[in-house]
């Protein structure tokens, strides 16, 4: 009697057991340090540039008047299209609600961009992009010094080397 008594208590036991949750990975606690304003900030910022940049780099697949501003077309759209999926992630996980749409200042050069042709369009190109790439890394650079958020900060400093790459790109074909 004592053992059938000692086996229904261990059994009612496991079967309490067997109702808890066993994953408690979802049962940790967040441990992403929740953005800051400056974290904001620069992912708001990023994407709408990654936004325009795409929209721009289609633009020179379509009408650049060589084969080499075609391919920084194509780079611009394949790095930012990327980059953006992991932007648009993060903000995700981190609650940080991004713009819709670029930025008026953005959309103006695209038009400007749209209305070139040839030659002209293929310089107003490289100029746009070149400004912009600047401004995104310098915008890059604050967030690696100023962000609090470790998620947000690593994520810009593995974008930054493929800004630099593509400024870099920018500025050689300016020759041309």
């Amino acid at each position: 009697m004592r053992t059938r008594l000692t086996l229904l208590l261990a059994a009612a036991a496991l079967a309490g057991c067997a109702e808890a949750p066993t994953n408690t990975a979802a049962l940790a606690p967040k441990t992403d340090t929740p953005p800051s304003e400056q974290d904001r900030a620069w992912m708001r910022a990023i994407h709408q540039g990654n936004v325009a940049e795409i929209q721009t780099g289609r633009l020179a697949q379509g009408k650049g008047s060589t084969k080499r501003i075609k391919a920084i077309g194509k780079t611009l759209v394949q790095d930012h299209t990327a980059f953006d999926i992991k932007v648009a992630q993060l903000a995700t996980r981190l609650g940080v609600q991004l713009p819709k749409s670029i930025s008026a200042h953005q959309r103006e050069e695209i038009l400007q961009l749209r209305a070139a042709v040839g030659k002209d369009f293929d310089q107003e190109f490289l100029a746009t992009m070149t400004n912009e790439h600047m401004a995104a890394i310098a915008a890059t650079k604050m967030e690696i010094s100023r962000g609090s958020s470790p998620a947000v900060v690593a994520l810009a400093k593995e974008v930054a080397p493929t800004l630099e790459q593509h400024l870099s790109a920018l500025r050689g074909a300016h020759g041309e």
